[in-house]
């Protein structure tokens, strides 16, 4: 197919993966055509502003803290805070026990364990370069837990509905047992729209787990690449939580604001899918699979026996 086909066929499927997910209000259709339009036509026309799905996804997790409030945002956080400590500690203590019994490699594992315990392609993008991670590595750990994010936006809110789980304890659960904050809050929405606040305060919270991770990996590494950063849309979405709760915000504009929140989960959701070629998913290896799946598999129902029980 010629080059000038191709790029046209793939701005028709950037277009209909868009539209698709927005009159869906389901970001997962938006990833899935964005995945195959890439796997099919071998580019995305957006590469040169893919940040804009970066973007989208924290203004979507800014916007949610309209609708919150802080005393939701302090009640939340003090309910989930001992379950996000044994779900973290206990993720990368089982992470590297997994790794052992598989004889994988030690940045493999760090970048799997990590990724799973705190925040999926984040925790693997900041312990690379502490860890000095090969491309390969890092491409291949990406690729894995983008799959395993695609398969729990599909499969989740099935199994919520399944169980007949409470909006709260469901978005409890995403917040844990599901890498990347896209992804999360994405399911979330799925389900409902108290599941997405309660799913977007406790991943934050989870992820600032990176930033002490991130220090302990360099110490033992003796690297100076860690360094100390909250992220800035985490205090701007504590700071909408607090303009929600001291203005008197209509129920109308609430309402826009979660609407043009969940379109903007699907416009990143969208250029996630553009991100994974080829290339990417060859990386995968089976030893990975093992350790990125058999860990995952541990992770998810601990996380559900964890909200429920403890």
């Amino acid at each position: 197919m010629p080059k000038a086909a191709k790029i046209n066929l793939a701005w028709a499927g950037v277009a209909v993966a868009l539209a698709v997910g927005v009159y869906f209000r389901n970001p997962a259709y938006a990833l899935l055509l964005g995945l195959a339009t890439r796997l099919i036509t071998g580019t995305n026309p957006l590469h040169s502003v893919a940040k804009w799905g970066k973007l989208s996804l924290q203004t979507a997790i800014i916007l949610l803290g309209f609708t919150l409030g802080v005393d939701r945002l302090i009640e939340v956080s003090a309910d989930y805070g001992l379950v996000m400590t044994v779900f973290v500690l206990g993720t990368l203590v089982a992470g590297f026990a997994l790794a052992k019994v598989l004889a994988s490699e030690t940045n493999e594992a760090t970048l799997l364990s990590g990724g799973t315990a705190i925040c999926g392609g984040t925790a693997i993008a900041t312990l690379a370069p502490i860890i000095q991670a090969k491309p390969q590595q890092i491409g291949m750990a990406m690729a894995l837990v983008f799959l395993l994010n695609a398969v729990a936006l599909l499969t989740f809110p099935y199994i919520g509905h399944a169980l007949q789980l409470s909006q709260q304890d469901f978005g409890a659960w995403v917040a844990l047992a599901i890498h990347d904050t896209s992804s999360v809050v994405a399911t979330a929405a799925l389900y409902g729209d108290e599941a997405a606040i309660v799913a977007t305060t406790i991943k934050l919270g989870r992820t600032l787990w990176l930033i002490p991770l991130a220090f302990v990996v360099a110490l033992i590494c003796r690297s100076d690449e860690a360094k100390l950063r909250v992220p800035g849309f985490v205090l701007l979405f504590v700071a909408a939580a607090m303009i929600g709760s001291f203005l008197p915000l209509s129920e109308a504009f609430v309402g826009g604001i979660s609407d043009v929140s969940k379109v903007l989960l699907v416009v990143a959701l969208g250029m996630i899918g553009l991100e994974i070629d080829r290339t990417t998913l060859s990386q995968i290896s089976l030893r990975s699979v093992g350790l990125g799946v058999g860990l995952w598999l541990l992770a998810a129902p601990t996380a559900l026996a964890l909200v429920l029980w403890v």
